[in-house]
């Protein structure tokens, strides 16, 4: 692998992972103002064995935790380093950020399955948009071009949008990215085709219509990745399609509707106010429809709500929201009332420019997805974030 860094200035060079470490027994966090020496040490650290905590340094609450809890003072630290090399955090979007460790074996086995995903394609370079304290980034954006060998890595602190259709324009183009820049690609004016590139996203899935567009506008191919940091990787989709197809060797099942995953990328470990063994099985919060080793997601548990009888998705009422006029972003949970003895009751949260009569917000969902009989509150804050895998969250 070659490995290429482009400086703010934009700027080409070649850079050298060679990097000597001295590997110890101790869990270390890996540094790096910038994704440069974020690579560096983390190959170096790679190469040792060198146990090591990667997280998000801007984030307050990952921060706060580390500076008061020693890793390798925690009960069962010293079963977890039986077989763990890197812990993994993940983003907190949905509460507290969740430590997951993981295994080489973990990380080398997911490699290869996502290697074989490209079997066919005869890539040459490999552009990665992604922060790489995040597992997909590691997984997608280090390690399997690594893996592919013979290909030249290319990164830069901050790309925008146009500039990954110039890096496109070489062919033969293997990008790392997310849902967040795949949307921001299709608002580019420029409608290059990218005939002979592949974007692969993943964190949250896109709208069928958004990835649709997207390999319309480009003539490109689009390939999803599934998972979370506890599981890793579990499954693929290519372009507009609804059904999710298992990785290799995970294996699925369905209990109370929801989707539970079996594979050798599952940690045996995580990490919150306490160390936690995890079953073989890992139980998830999705609620799918099964088939064999395929899927259709329908959403998480918390975010799947029935209306006229229907199941609809938070993320469905959430793109409908975002075409009422003044609304810029939407955020759409189910909560329980206790004083309404568990019944379900939608919360909406808006970034607007303008307050939204409920009875707008009723009468768009209405017209999408039939009579809606369940209550809903509205509140509004100043800002509604992405973070950097491309998740909506709130600080």
């Amino acid at each position: 692998m070659i490995f290429e860094y482009i400086d703010v200035d934009n700027s080409r060079k070649g850079i050298s992972l060679d990097k000597v470490h001295n590997a110890d027994s101790s869990w270390k966090t890996v540094d790096g103002e910038n994704k440069l020496e974020f690579i560096k040490n983390f190959f170096a650290y790679y190469d040792t064995n060198q146990k090591m905590v990667l997280f998000d340094k801007n984030h307050k609450q990952l921060v706060d935790f580390y500076e008061k809890n020693d890793i390798d003072s925690f009960d069962e630290i010293k079963e977890v380093n039986e077989n763990s090399k890197i812990l993994f955090f993940t983003s907190g979007s949905s509460g507290f950020p969740l430590g997951a460790f993981k295994s080489r074996e973990n990380l080398q086995k997911e490699v290869k399955a996502l290697a074989i995903l490209l079997e066919n394609s005869k890539m040459k370079k490999v552009v990665v948009t992604v922060p790489f304290v995040h597992i997909y980034g590691i997984l997608a954006g280090l390690l399997l071009p690594r893996y592919l060998d013979d290909i030249t890595l290319v990164v830069k602190d901050e790309f925008l949008p146009y500039e990954l259709i110039n890096e496109a324009l070489e062919g033969d183009t293997l990008f790392i990215t997310t849902p967040v820049f795949i949307k921001a690609l299709l608002r580019v004016q420029d409608s290059t085709k990218l005939k002979n590139s592949l974007f692969i996203s993943s964190t949250a899935p896109l709208e069928s219509s958004d990835a649709k567009e997207f390999e319309s506008k480009f003539d490109t191919k689009l390939l999803q990745l599934f998972g979370s940091t506890e599981t890793g990787g579990i499954a693929y989709k290519v372009g507009d399609s609804t059904i999710w197809k298992a990785l290799l060797d995970v294996k699925l099942s369905q209990n109370d509707d929801k989707l539970n995953v079996n594979s050798p990328y599952i940690s045996k470990y995580t990490i919150k106010d306490k160390i936690k063994k995890l079953d073989a099985g890992f139980q998830t919060e999705d609620i799918i429809e099964i088939d064999g080793d395929s899927f259709k997601l329908l959403g998480r548990s918390n975010k799947i709500i029935k209306i006229a009888g229907k199941r609809i998705s938070s993320m469905q009422i959430e793109t409908i929201l975002e075409q009422i006029y003044g609304v810029k972003r939407a955020i759409v949970t189910l909560v329980y009332k206790k004083d309404m003895f568990k019944s379900e009751q939608i919360k909406i949260t808006l970034e607007s420019i303008r307050e939204i009569k409920k009875a707008e917000i009723k009468e768009s969902i209405n017209n999408n997805f039939g009579t809606l009989s369940i209550p809903f509150s509205v509140s509004y804050v100043e800002k509604i974030n992405y973070s950097a895998m491309g998740k909506k969250v709130i600080f």
